[in-house]
């Protein structure tokens, strides 16, 4: 599960337990896309760019963040760290889409 880590819940303004058993992909804002086109591109082993991506955060503020990826064959996993580009900026939140 992507968001199990309590800096998202910090980055986002949720409560730990608000996000266990959520994932990333039911934040996505609705008009940035498909979830499974960001899923597709976050498994694509062979394009390690970084993604970018804008959240909802709680209060409804979206925040966008660029996501760097590393693959695990081993254990079948993908990291991901994040930091955040922008936030409630709309004309930066497109760039990010």
């Amino acid at each position: 599960e992507l968001l199990t880590a309590s800096a998202w819940a910090g980055a986002l303004g949720y409560l730990p337990d608000e996000l266990s058993g959520k994932s990333l992909r039911q934040l996505l804002q609705p008009e940035k896309g498909a979830p499974g086109e960001f899923v597709a591109a976050l498994l694509d082993e062979e394009d390690s760019r970084p993604l970018e991506v804008t959240l909802r955060c709680k209060d409804e503020r979206r925040k966008c963040f660029r996501l760097y990826r590393r693959f695990d064959p081993y254990a079948q996993a993908v990291y991901v760290l994040a930091d955040e580009v922008s936030e409630e900026r709309p004309e930066l939140l497109r760039a990010c889409g």
